[in-house]
């Protein structure tokens, strides 16, 4: 059953459904959805990231790595933990990157290691073959449902590799640094809208009644109420319209009560606002092309501008804890030494 047939059954039964259900089930569904089954990144596929376009990107972080394990005084045993390594682009030139110019930093060469939160079948297997020469065998989806540390293999400036299909499963038992890079901007958003007559309602997809086909309607729901108590959004005026990721506050309350257990940093990086945009952002690319989120279910990538408003309110909430920024990437690279880093090149 294809995605389109499984949700037009679902609604038809069970009455319409909001956005971020639509978008949990359309990127995360293990047969069909998009990152398990058919992301394409790079110049031929649907998106493209910073590490794909070039390995300074992944130098400069690497060397940031290293900066704050070192004025933290932490070990020399250097440990990551990614979420959504994609193709395996950018942990390859941070661990090449922290391998080759560790020992100028701790005097010998550090001990390398890195949890990867992945469930993508195509990207375990490129990720596999880039940090560790080969694939040693196909990862199946019952192997990374059924075991929480599914692959471990030893790799590139023979750091320790494993793999983990969700973050709970990957051990808190050190420090870590934690990358996201256009991660969050994957996690599903609940849509908001104001009207003059029911206040807030929410943004729901519902199905035509003779025909397959999908489309956006409103409804008053629970989640719609408590928007209208909220305060801040009491001002906003008819016809503005929101975006919250739940999951995305879930997510990084995690890395931050991670952190505060066992120390560590996260470096997240992603396009978005740090103020509440009355704007939707969900929108979905094909070929590098916007397209309509409600066709080709499961064939292209769907996206929303992360709130950083939001993350640091969630990780304000977590003692012990901080949250620096935002601040644009051009700047955080600058500031860095890319531009010393082209010159050599």
């Amino acid at each position: 059953m294809s995605l389109l047939s499984h949700f037009c059954r679902r609604i038809r039964l069970t009455g319409p459904i909001n956005v971020g259900e639509l978008m949990q089930d359309v990127i995360m569904d293990p047969k069909h959805g998009y990152y398990p089954q058919a992301a394409r990144i790079g110049h031929k596929g649907d998106f493209i990231t910073a590490p794909e376009l070039t390995p300074v990107f992944g130098e400069i972080i690497g060397a940031w790595s290293l900066l704050y394990w070192q004025q933290a005084k932490l070990p020399t045993n250097v440990h990551f933990t990614e979420l959504g390594p994609g193709r395996g682009t950018l942990m390859r030139d941070i661990i090449d990157t922290v391998g080759i110019i560790g020992p100028a930093f701790f005097g010998k060469p550090p001990k390398l290691s890195a949890s990867l939160i992945e469930i993508s079948e195509q990207f375990i297997a490129e990720q596999e073959k880039l940090l560790c020469g080969n694939v040693k065998s196909p990862i199946t989806p019952q192997q990374i449902f059924d075991n929480p540390n599914y692959l471990t293999r030893t790799g590139l400036h023979k750091a320790r590799f494993k793999w983990y299909s969700m973050l709970d499963h990957a051990p808190n038992d050190r420090p870590s640094l934690y990358i996201m890079n256009e991660f969050l901007d994957a996690l599903p958003v609940n849509q908001f809208q104001k009207t003059e007559d029911k206040g807030w309602v929410e943004i729901m997809v519902d199905v035509e009644k003779d025909i397959d086909k999908l489309f956006y309607t409103t409804y008053k729901t629970g989640r719609s109420i408590k928007v209208d108590q909220d305060k801040e959004l009491s001002s906003l005026p008819v016809g503005s319209q929101i975006e919250h990721s739940p999951m995305s506050a879930k997510v990084v309350t995690s890395l931050a009560e991670r952190i505060a257990q066992s120390g560590g940093a996260a470096l997240i990086i992603d396009y978005g606002e740090d103020q509440l945009s009355t704007e939707l952002t969900f929108r979905a690319f094909k070929d590098h092309q916007q397209v309509n989120p409600l066709e080709d279910l499961g064939l292209c990538d769907l996206t929303a501008d992360v709130n950083f408003k939001d993350l640091k309110k969630s990780i304000a909430e977590v003692e012990g804890v901080k949250a620096h920024g935002p601040i644009t990437q051009s700047s955080f690279l600058t500031l860095m030494g890319v531009g010393e880093r082209f010159r050599q090149l």
